[in-house]
């Protein structure tokens, strides 16, 4: 059995980040209907590489959306991370993903669907879902109970009520944009009310 060298180990990986970084590009100016040619082209490789590092186009996209996804909820995060009070952190925290994550939301619900057609793709996004459970929603979720407020629901439950959300809202602003009657702060606002929290526990400071 040959073993690749250490020069050929480090060219795969460049050659595999490069087709990463041009699919990300790519997806997020024209979604999944993109072509491998396009990819390859923007990566400077060849179409025969995306199936040799990622099995077929829509695995790729998988990985981009999923990890689109993840640095929308860090973004969002560190958006919050300033706040004051619950309130203030709630909706940097909406405001943020709904806003200007909203296209790496809206990858990621494209790549659900996807995945609810092709049952291969769907262990990257369970676990992606997982994850941002842990440390988007959760990380919400306990802001509120340090302030006694009492859950309706377990944090895993109320977790993925948050980004259920979300997910309804980013899907509806891309398929009707121009449609839609509601502002960006109505839209957080929604996300409100389906959190249904106090107002004395958005006026608690952090």
């Amino acid at each position: 059995m040959t073993i690749p060298s250490r020069g050929s180990r480090e060219a795969g990986k460049a050659t595999r980040q490069a087709l990463l970084c041009a699919a990300t590009e790519v997806f997020r100016e024209l979604g999944e209907t993109a072509s491998v040619a396009q990819i390859c082209r923007n990566a400077n490789t060849y179409p025969n590489q995306v199936t040799y590092y990622f099995g077929s186009k829509e695995h790729l996209f998988v990985e981009v959306a999923c990890a689109a996804v993840l640095r929308g909820g860090r973004h969002a995060e560190e958006a919050a991370s300033a706040a004051t009070t619950v309130g203030e952190y709630t909706h940097a925290l909406i405001f943020t993903l709904i806003g200007d994550q909203a296209r790496n939301v809206e990858l990621f619900t494209t790549a659900m669907s996807m995945a609810s057609r092709r049952p291969e793709l769907r262990p990257q996004i369970a676990e992606t879902l997982s994850d941002l459970h842990r440390r988007g929603a959760e990380a919400l979720m306990r802001t509120l109970v340090r302030t006694g407020w009492e859950l309706r629901a377990p944090i895993d439950v109320e977790a993925r009520a948050f980004w259920s959300a979300i997910f309804g809202l980013v899907i509806q602003q891309a398929a009707a944009s121009d449609e839609l009657d509601y502002s960006l702060e109505e839209a957080v606002a929604i996300v409100f009310t389906n959190l249904q929290i106090p107002e004395q526990v958005l006026q608690h400071a952090i």
